[in-house]
């Protein structure tokens, strides 16, 4: 189970998300509201709502991993934010890019781009994932084995699901949420080749198209919480497919000026997300298929539209999506609780799981600030200075004008 929406900085879940803008500016400067509104003319807009729908999703995603240590404190219907979250990306994606993309950008330039995104997060979940194995291995207390762990953790490096036998099924094994950040890399690059040409009533039928057949999938399956493992990845394809699609649309219609105005008090969108992902997972796919279809893009339409006057608490919120979703499922919380307590985290629930939730979002905290950002900051400077040396270089061999 899980998305990111590659928090605000890029459509900025992970998975997520993964979503992504980079104008973003610092939380320590938060913006006035009059900062906050569109310009069309110089694409700028830092979707401060839809940022905090991204944290509120990611936060909902935690419960739903840390259940065993919540008790009643969870999100039933969490595995629903995946879909969610490919909505938010779908919108930051084509509002931060098609325009570029239209006056020159390379399609290796723009998944590049999405590449050094979404993979030093990736890596470090990747990473804990795979040094609490080994520590399970040196303590003789994991399911792992050392011919099955090289395997997995070197073709996981390369961002792909698990083909190598494994104790668990999942398409990531050291680091289950990490399905849709998979589903995120095919759909950008079905974006840049061929979704981004689509123009009105075409990319429109792909939208209803994906829908009306996810609902036949969810209906079939019994729901929706399906894409994290190889059983029925039809239905994670579908699910990417629909989100994404979907989130272009409103950034079109967003951009055009022609999207329906439904505003609503950000708190009460935020309440609402919050609202849907609780719904008991018992009511089955008909709910599933309902939020993805008609309340999740109702949420997008209300974001898009209604921008708070304080952005600073939904910038937050953005910024530690999708560090926090990459990184809640692999922190050891079961063995620490285990080793320093001899007792199970169930046993001390529902408050080992508020403990281990805020150590899941001060991790994020860290990671976004003192490895993510410092990473692509000097993974970008030294791409850019790399061209820029090549044109130098180029422009030494031009005839005299």
């Amino acid at each position: 189970m899980p998305k990111e929406r590659e928090a605000s900085i890029d459509g900025r879940i992970s998975v997520m998300a993964a979503g992504e803008i980079e104008t973003r500016p610092s939380l320590d400067r938060a913006p006035s509201s009059k900062a906050i509104a569109v310009d069309r003319t110089t694409e700028k807009h830092l979707f401060a709502t839809l940022d905090g729908l991204r944290g509120i999703a990611a936060l909902a995603v935690v419960t739903f991993h840390y259940r065993h240590m919540l008790g009643p404190l969870v999100f039933p219907s969490a595995y629903l934010a995946v879909d969610l979250f490919f909505m938010i990306s779908g919108i930051v994606i084509a509002h931060a890019y098609e325009h570029r993309l239209a006056s020159g950008m390379t399609a290796v330039g723009f998944m590049g781009k999405r590449i050094v995104r979404l993979l030093p997060l990736y890596l470090a979940g990747l990473g804990v994932g795979a040094a609490v194995a080994i520590l399970g291995l040196l303590l003789g207390v994991s399911a792992w084995n050392w011919a099955e762990l090289l395997p997995v953790v070197l073709w996981g490096a390369l961002m792909l699901p698990n083909i190598f036998p494994a104790p668990r099924a999942d398409l990531y094994p050291l680091n289950i949420p990490c399905w849709s950040l998979f589903w995120e890399m095919v759909v950008n690059l079905a974006y840049v080749l061929a979704l981004r040409r689509l123009r009105g009533r075409a990319l429109i039928v792909v939208f209803v198209m994906a829908q009306i057949t996810l609902a036949f999938a969810a209906q079939r399956a019994g729901g929706l919480d399906f894409g994290y493992r190889w059983q029925h990845p039809e239905i994670g394809l579908l699910r990417v497919i629909a989100g994404f699609s979907g989130g272009v649309l409103l950034a079109r219609f967003f951009k055009a000026g022609r999207l329906w105005r439904l505003r609503l008090p950000p708190p009460m969108i935020l309440i609402a997300a919050g609202a849907l992902l609780a719904l008991p997972a018992s009511l089955g796919w008909a709910k599933d298929v309902a939020c993805v279809a008609l309340a999740f893009p109702l949420l997008c339409i209300a974001a898009l539209g209604s921008e708070p006057r304080s952005a600073a608490p939904y910038l937050w919120l953005g910024t530690i999506s999708y560090p926090l979703y990459v990184i809640h499922a692999t922190l050891p919380w079961d063995r620490l609780a285990e080793r320093l307590l001899h007792l199970a985290p169930e046993h001390f629930a529902p408050w080992s799981g508020l403990a281990a939730t805020v150590g899941a979002v001060a991790a994020a905290w860290g990671l976004a600030h003192l490895y993510d950002t410092p990473v692509r900051r000097w993974v970008t400077g030294r791409i850019e200075a790399r061209r820029i040396g090549s044109e130098t270089v180029s422009a030494r061999f031009l005839p005299p004008v």
